[in-house]
């Protein structure tokens, strides 16, 4: 065959680059696909957290992995990755709040993860611009952010170093199939053949895997941003609010990036995004209700990404069920950009290897009820 690939991986969102470093650096040969250009949707319009706090059960081990990998990566990409590891703060503002969260922080020790309440006065020392309302906090030490966009970037580009074909612009029409083998993908020019066939394809996944016979329950959400002027630094953790929508965090250059899962309207043609206006304000007066400083700060500009959701709030990574030659990776529900390091690392030996270092069986494409599958996902709930 020609144009034949071991994997070849479609999407070149942060799991897709992820996966194609992890395989190209094994020394497989591997072609990724992006219909747009790397870190084009989901990715780029991300709010880059790298927190391991406040994750579903089943998908903790994989956080606390991709943790200990951020903590070497810009070393392994060769890159700066603007990554802060300053920690990640849930402020509560009633005893009522505390109480759950004092439940909720025993239950994620209980799940390895190194966490803990602060009170009182030492909050106000840990986050000092933080409202005078609130009155304890969840932190993680050792969580924290880096720069979305940047990062995409650097795992394709390291994924090109070590030998990946990295192909932009290029759209897929469909799979190739061999009675239940996926052998391939076709594009509007041409035909690719491969061996094992990938798809980080985020909010097209759906429509992708359809005519193989299979339904997905991912559904796709408009997801804004806000990036105000810059100030002077203040912020030094990631700042979530108990019942408030909010990821906040100060970037390097000293703008606030405000973020919760406040929705946006979204194209799926164009693959970008419309802000809606009452949702900027909202998002705009939680982010300075809770930490005064951002209120100061005039909007420099806000976005809309797409991001794809599965019913029960964590990711597909599987085989897909009846089929040999397919994996799928999509579904991340805003949690994705963290969990980039260990995807990529355990797809590549899911697909290579057969059995990955960390089980995904929890993952799996066929888990969910149908009870889950009527479900509507609030995406500010997570």
């Amino acid at each position: 065959m020609q144009n034949h690939q071991s994997v070849i991986v479609v999407g070149g969102g942060v799991a897709g680059s992820s996966i194609a470093w992890h395989i190209a650096r094994r020394g497989e040969s591997v072609t990724l696909v992006e219909a747009r250009s790397i870190a084009a949707v989901a990715s780029g319009a991300s709010a880059g957290g790298v927190r391991q706090q406040g994750r579903d059960p089943r998908e903790m081990p994989l956080a606390i992995a991709a943790n200990k990998r951020w903590l070497t990566l810009e070393d392994e990409l060769d890159a700066d990755l603007h990554y802060y590891r300053n920690g990640h703060l849930v402020a509560y503002a009633t005893e009522e709040q505390v109480a759950v969260g004092e439940a909720s922080v025993e239950k994620q020790r209980q799940l390895g993860l190194e966490i803990e309440m602060v009170e009182g006065s030492a909050l106000f020392e840990l986050s000092p611009g933080l409202a005078p309302q609130f009155i304890a906090g969840s932190y993680t030490a050792n969580d924290g952010h880096a720069d979305p966009k940047i990062t995409t970037q650097s795992f394709a580009r390291a994924a090109e170093r070590a030998g990946a074909d990295i192909r932009e612009g290029v759209e897929i029409l469909d799979l190739v199939r061999d009675g239940d083998r996926i052998i391939g993908v076709r594009t509007r020019n041409e035909t690719l053949f491969a061996d094992h066939v990938v798809l980080a394809t985020g909010a097209w996944t759906r429509e992708l895997v359809q005519p193989l016979g299979i339904d997905l329950p991912i559904t796709v959400h408009g997801l804004q941003m806000i990036l105000t002027q810059p100030m002077p630094s203040l912020l030094k953790q990631v700042v979530g609010a108990a019942d408030r929508p909010l990821s906040l965090k100060q970037l390097r250059e000293g703008n606030y990036l405000i973020g919760g899962g406040w929705p946006g309207d979204i194209d799926m043609d164009s693959g970008q995004g419309t802000v809606r206006d009452e949702s900027v304000q909202g998002s705009y007066q939680t982010a300075s209700d809770v930490f005064p400083m951002v209120g100061k700060a005039d909007i420099e500009r806000a976005w809309v990404g797409m991001e794809a959701f599965c019913p029960d709030d964590v990711p597909i990574i599987a085989n897909l069920p009846g089929y040999e030659g397919i994996t799928v990776v999509a579904g991340f529900c805003g949690h994705g950009f963290a969990l980039s390091p260990i995807t990529g690392q355990l797809v590549s030996e899911l697909v290579l290897d057969g059995t990955p270092s960390i089980p995904l069986d929890a993952f799996a494409a066929d888990r969910f009820s149908d009870e889950q599958r009527d479900r509507v996902i609030d995406p500010s709930a997570g």
